[in-house]
């Protein structure tokens, strides 16, 4: 049985706006987003928030424990989430030591809460990760622009969400899960300092 291929504009997508690249890329920016935020505290938040948990990733894949980047086999999503959620736990740790702003804490704390509710739901449920950080990110990066913000991150969520779903990876209700997951975790980053 053959398989069609994926379509370009939607691996693409997938691909770009990966969560890795998406909350990678939220870190990176944050000497812009929260004042006192230092480039060293912001490149360590991004080291251990992203950096090693995606490289450690991608040396899984490359040893065979995971089938793929996108970690696609629910079953094996748990180890990868715990092993993201102790290298966040250490880089929290770093970030004390630096003395980070609270507003750093903030982000990384939403991007825990983030790791903890796709982790709880994924142990029973395909849900899309993909989906959940391309919501948060883009509400975290657009809506200060305001109401056109805001609509910008409806549509670069709603983009990747199609991507998946076109890709065959997850099912609209899979995407729209990881939406109001994503969605709800910014809603409890306003909330924070």
């Amino acid at each position: 049985m053959s398989h069609s291929p994926a379509p370009p504009l939607a691996r693409y997508i997938t691909e770009i706006l990966s969560p890795a690249i998406l909350v990678s890329v939220l870190l990176l920016l944050q000497p812009f987003l929260t004042s006192a935020v230092t480039w060293p505290q912001a490149v360590v938040a991004f080291f251990f928030v992203t950096g090693l948990p995606f490289g450690a990733m991608l040396w899984m894949k490359h040893r065979g424990k995971i089938t793929d980047h996108h970690v696609g086999d629910r079953r094996q999503r748990a180890p990868v989430l715990i092993m993201a959620a102790l290298s966040l736990l250490v880089g929290t740790v770093l970030l004390w030591v630096l003395d980070a702003p609270a507003g750093l804490f903030s982000a990384v704390g939403t991007i825990f809460l983030g790791l903890l509710l796709c982790f709880l739901a994924n142990l029973v449920w395909k849900l899309s990760v993909h989906s959940a950080v391309a919501a948060y990110v883009a509400l975290e990066l657009l809506t200060p622009v305001g109401q056109i913000g805001s609509a910008l991150a409806l549509v670069l969520a709603a983009t990747v969400g199609w991507s998946r779903v076109e890709l065959k990876d997850h099912t609209s209700t899979q995407v729209l899960a990881g939406l109001a997951v994503g969605c709800a975790v910014y809603a409890v980053g306003l909330l924070l300092p």
